[in-house]
């Protein structure tokens, strides 16, 4: 018969589980943990310390949390603070087998991060190496050498509803390095859905392989902002797909990205689908749909597809709107006379805002796109790519206007990601929370930008219960951001 194992950061290897005599967190993640398939581990609220190492250079450093236990297809264990509570995992945790469990509404980072790894050694924050069906759903994570590795063991993977930020690491003669999601898989399909990530040292969402594999991912409205801002002067993408290998069942449907650097490093683009240094591979199949991607140099870049749905995005970039090319810009090729093959790419139905240059597309064979691989709109289209499109002006090479989005979350009635683009400095938005909030809820939002470790620390810029009517959000304007804003609303 399942039942309830409750943890507290006082709890005892000889407690019961119980309010009176709870756990301690190392014996319920043993080898020899009381829990069985269908049964709920309640983290009480508080602070939970993991162990601590040095490194050979004598740095402390935290060892990860380990968990040992399985559950079943039909019976998953779930680990997740206790109700109302928020518990605090203070360092990393490593997934190493666990099979069918799922990590729930729980705080994982090391306070004492340190990116540039002097002070404070870390490990990824949520490592997956090796497991069936793990689900790590509305959690808050931070404080890693990563934010989270999905890898190619770790079967049908699903992030769903997290917060990713303040990871990575970097030094004066390294570029910023660990990004929000480092994603590999084989067989079945990884999930990526309704997660928030930014403000990190590397990417945020990085599909990437030499020697492993990029075949089956879903990567599903998420939000992705402000990569690589930890490291100064750089510049890093969104979402992003490339690798040695060729990529299938890949599919990119309704995130939104935004980012405010360009000019720094003029080759990086805010999403790409391509390969790396490796100019024969030519990638399986694609759907890229429904995407909003806004600002870094490049909006899209793609390379060689056998078969790819180009459809209902709506990109901008300061200087290329999409580029399609065979040596595409960051790829490290700097030529391929293997050109593009469009026979397989269907590119209708997107929206593109003028970004004031002249010839914003460019199809081609050079890293450095040649005069005659750069197209207007109009000599684009009479390449038989986006017939149906449409070009809307902006203004000074800029978008104008606002845009929001609004993401109930599946998991938890309440809680829903929003985000906002305010082009000409609007101080606020009124916002629909009736998909989210039901009448008479209490609730709290917070912009994301003031969350730098557990959402304790931050400070909400709304609280209130819901009355049916338009919330009014204020912008923050922030000059990491100053066009956008991603939240989180959480029910009381």
């Amino acid at each position: 018969i399942a039942r309830d194992w409750l943890v507290a950061p006082n709890g005892r290897a000889d407690g019961a589980g119980t309010p009176e005599k709870p756990l301690d967190l190392s014996s319920v993640f043993s080898n020899t943990t009381p829990a069985q398939p269908g049964d709920i581990i309640l983290l009480k609220g508080g602070q939970y310390d993991g162990p601590m190492s040095k490194t050979a250079a004598g740095v402390p450093s935290r060892l990860p949390f380990t968990p040992k236990f399985n559950g079943t297809a039909d019976k998953p264990i779930t680990v997740t603070s206790a109700p109302g509570e928020s518990a605090h995992l203070n360092g990393t945790v490593e997934i190493n087998g666990c099979d069918y469990t799922h990590f729930v509404r729980l705080e994982i980072g090391d306070l004492l991060w340190d990116p540039l790894q002097k002070k404070h050694f870390n490990l990824t924050a949520f490592n997956a190496t090796v497991g069936q069906s793990v689900k790590l759903i509305n959690c808050n994570i931070f404080g890693g050498a990563m934010g989270t590795g999905l890898w190619r063991p770790a079967l049908n993977f699903v992030s769903y509803g997290n917060l990713i930020h303040d990871f990575g690491y970097y030094s004066d003669t390294l570029r910023g390095s660990g990004h929000a999601a480092y994603i590999q898989n084989d067989a079945g399909t990884k999930t990526l859905e309704h997660n928030i990530a930014y403000r990190g040292c590397g990417w945020n969402y990085d599909i990437y392989t030499q020697s492993g594999e990029i075949k089956g991912f879903d990567i599903l409205e998420n939000i992705g902002y402000i990569a690589s801002w930890h490291k100064p002067g750089q510049v890093g993408f969104n979402y992003g797909l490339t690798g040695w290998k060729p990529a299938e069942r890949i599919r990119f449907i309704g995130n939104v990205g935004y980012q405010s650097r360009g000019p720094e490093q003029a080759w990086r683009s805010n999403m790409r689908l391509m390969y790396h240094l490796k100019p024969e591979v030519v990638h399986n199949d694609a759907i890229v749909k429904d995407n909003y991607m806004m600002g870094s140099c490049r909006g899209l870049v793609v390379s060689r597809w056998k078969k790819i749905e180009i459809t209902g995005n709506t990109f901008w970039g300061s200087d290329v709107l999409t580029e399609i090319s065979s040596a595409p810009s960051g790829s490290g090729v700097s030529e391929n006379p293997l050109k593009v093959d469009l026979s397989g790419f269907t590119v209708a139905g997107n929206t593109y805002i003028d970004n004031g240059k002249a010839n914003p597309f460019v199809l081609g064979a050079h890293e450095h796109p040649t005069a005659d691989e750069q197209y207007s709109f109009v000599n684009w289209q009479k390449l038989g790519l986006d017939k149906d499109s449409k070009l809307l002006p902006g203004k000074n090479g800029r978008p104008t206007g606002t845009k929001t989005f609004i993401f109930p979350n599946k998991h938890e009635k309440g809680r829903a990601n929003v985000a906002i683009f305010a082009w000409d400095g609007q101080s606020s938005m009124d916002v629909d929370l009736s998909r989210a909030l039901s009448a008479g809820q209490k609730y709290k939002v917070y912009n994301c930008l003031d969350i730098h470790q557990t959402i304790a620390k931050a400070n909400p810029v709304l609280a209130g219960v819901f009355d049916g009517k338009p919330v009014v959000f204020p912008m923050k304007h922030d000059p990491s951001s100053p066009d956008f804003d991603a939240f989180i609303v959480l029910p009381e």
